[in-house]
C-alpha cells in the first residue's frame, strides 16, 4: 500500500482533478514553470531559492502520485523530480556539497538494488527469463499488431533465449556495476555512459521510460568537486 498516496487521496483532490480540465491544465504549467524558476533563483543566489526548492518537491510528489494514479505511468519514474529539488534547499555550500552526494548514494542504491534484485529473485539464473518478460511486457501490443517490425523482434527474442538472455545479463551487470560508486568516484563518468545505454536500450526494447532518472546525473558529473572549503585549505 502507498501510504502517501492514500493521505493524498483523503482530500479528495484526484475528483477535482478527475473533473476539471482546467484544474490538469495548472497542475501542468506548475509542474514546468517551478523547476525553471528554481533554476533561475539558484543561478542568481536568490533567498528564494529554498522555499521555492522544498515547493517544487513537494508540487512534484503531489503531481507524481496523481499522474501515476490515473494513467498508465509508473511512479518511480517521478524520484528524481521528487527529490532532487531538495538539494537546492540547503543554505549553505557544505550543506548542498553533502545533500549532492547524499542524492549521489541514493542514485547507486537504487540501480544496484535492481541488480541484486534480480540475483535474488532468480530470474539471473533462468534462461528463459527475457523472453517471457518480453512477451508479458508487449502482449497487448503484439496482439493487437502481431505483423507489425517490432512484434517480429520481440518474436524472434523470445526464440532465441540465449541472445535475449544475454542481453538481460547485460543489463543485470550493468545495474550491478553502480557498485563502484560506493568506493570511488573516479568511474562516475564510465557510470554515466552505463546509464545512458541502459535507459536507451531499455526504451528501445522494453518501451519504458526511464529517461527522467537522468536528473540524478548531475550527481554523478559534479561529484569530483572537493568539499567547499577544503581546496583551500589544501
Amino acid at each position: 500500500m502507498d501510504f502517501t498516496q492514500n493521505i493524498l487521496f483523503v482530500t479528495g483532490i484526484q475528483n477535482a482533478v478527475i473533473k476539471s480540465s482546467w484544474l490538469q491544465l495548472s497542475f501542468d504549467i506548475v509542474y514546468y514553470v517551478l523547476p525553471l524558476l528554481l533554476l533561475v533563483l539558484s543561478s542568481k543566489r536568490n533567498k528564494w531559492q529554498y522555499p521555492v526548492a522544498i515547493i517544487t518537491g513537494l508540487v512534484n510528489l503531489v503531481y507524481a502520485l496523481l499522474i501515476t494514479s490515473l494513467g498508465m505511468l509508473s511512479v518511480e519514474g517521478f524520484t528524481g523530480w521528487m527529490i532532487i529539488p531538495l538539494i537546492f534547499a540547503l543554505r549553505t555550500d557544505k550543506g548542498f556539497y553533502y545533500a549532492l552526494h547524499c542524492m549521489r548514494y541514493v542514485f547507486l542504491l537504487i540501480f544496484f538494488s535492481a541488480g541484486l534484485w534480480k540475483i535474488r529473485g532468480g530470474g539471473i539464473f533462468n534462461m528463459e527469463e527475457m523472453s517471457a518478460i518480453l512477451i508479458r511486457q508487449h502482449a497487448p501490443y503484439i496482439t493487437v499488431a502481431p505483423g507489425d517490425w517490432f512484434s517480429r523482434c520481440v518474436y524472434y527474442l523470445s526464440n532465441h533465449n540465449l541472445l535475449s538472455y544475454t542481453l538481460y545479463l547485460s543489463a543485470t551487470l550493468a545495474e550491478l556495476i553502480f557498485v563502484i560508486g560506493f568506493f570511488t568516484k573516479r568511474f562516475d563518468k564510465l557510470l554515466i555512459g552505463a546509464f545512458i545505454l541502459f535507459v536507451v536500450l531499455d526504451f528501445a526494447l522494453m518501451r519504458i521510460n526511464y529517461f527522467a532518472w537522468s536528473a540524478f546525473l548531475g550527481c554523478l558529473w559534479f561529484s569530483t568537486y572537493k568539499e567547499p572549503g577544503r581546496e583551500i585549505a589544501n
